[in-house]
């Protein structure tokens, strides 16, 4: 058995975590002399959000300055002697703010920052998600013959999932059109028939002219153009063509096995308003 071993330094995208469970992906290298630094000369090593932990990296601090440990664990405190509580009046006993709060330069210019930022010690461990060993491209590949959707899986070259929670970001970035591009045009981009009589998708058939059209025909030339028919209304002028996801389609075939008719309500294009 041949085990390697490799240096890598972190790159974006690779995973950290705190002794404490707060997972992290990194997102950005800043060089040093463009970090921030406090009124001591000290250049913190990770920014992060501030929805983190923060009371685990104030029991760190505060134990750094007093040299000593102490009991986190969670029947130690109570709504009237809180943790925030504790650790901030240590804080202030060795000369800090009650919260861990100091005063950032910017590395950039130099100047004060107007507020105050959270500056204290937490343990970060780098994990084994490394970036380099995970990540996945795709332009094309293999589809689904049922969804046409993109296969998953980083082995048969499938897909990267667009979830609930990348659509919201989308939304919330009112990126409308790049929502459309990857959850239909570059997904299950799908043409469908429907009956704007009837409204009904799944009875459309695509067929020729009538056989009795064709015989009673006295040109040598027969039309064979072909068109789209409901079966329903026995009718052709009032079917129109509309792009869907092809999973609606597959639903409403699962829903009409099931006695279930999904009408659609549509406009042909000849009856819309200018």
């Amino acid at each position: 058995m041949i085990q390697w071993r490799t240096q890598r330094n972190p790159i974006i995208g690779d995973k950290f975590a705190s002794r404490h469970g707060q997972k992290g992906i990194n997102s950005f290298l800043w060089p040093t002399e463009s970090m921030p630094f406090s009124e001591s000369g000290m250049v913190p090593d990770i920014i992060f959000n501030p929805h983190g932990m923060m009371i685990e990296s104030m029991a760190g601090k505060a134990g750094a300055m007093h040299g000593s440990t102490y009991d986190s664990s969670p029947f130690v405190f109570n709504e009237k002697k809180t943790a925030i509580d504790h650790f901030g009046q240590l804080l202030v006993r060795a000369g800090y703010n009650y919260y861990g709060n100091e005063t950032m330069y910017s590395g950039v210019d130099g100047r004060e920052m107007e507020v105050q930022i959270f500056f204290g010690i937490v343990y970060y461990q780098r994990l084994r998600h490394m970036i380099a060993d995970k990540f996945q491209v795709r332009s094309t590949g293999p589809t689904d013959p049922v969804t046409l959707q993109p296969v998953k899986g980083r082995k048969k070259g499938g897909g990267i999932r667009f979830g609930e929670m990348e659509r919201d970001a989308m939304i919330a970035h009112g990126a409308a059109f790049t929502l459309q591009d990857r959850l239909f045009n570059c997904s299950d981009r799908d043409i469908a028939h429907v009956c704007a009589r009837c409204g009904s998708m799944i009875s459309t058939l695509r067929c020729s002219k009538m056989l009795s059209e064709r015989r009673n025909s006295e040109n040598s030339i027969v039309n064979h153009s072909e068109r789209e028919m409901c079966l329903l209304c026995g009718k052709d002028d009032q079917v129109c063509p509309v792009e869907v996801p092809r999973v609606f389609r597959y639903l409403v075939a699962e829903l009409a096995a099931m006695n279930v008719r999904l009408q659609i309500s549509v406009k042909h294009p000849a009856n819309l308003s200018q």
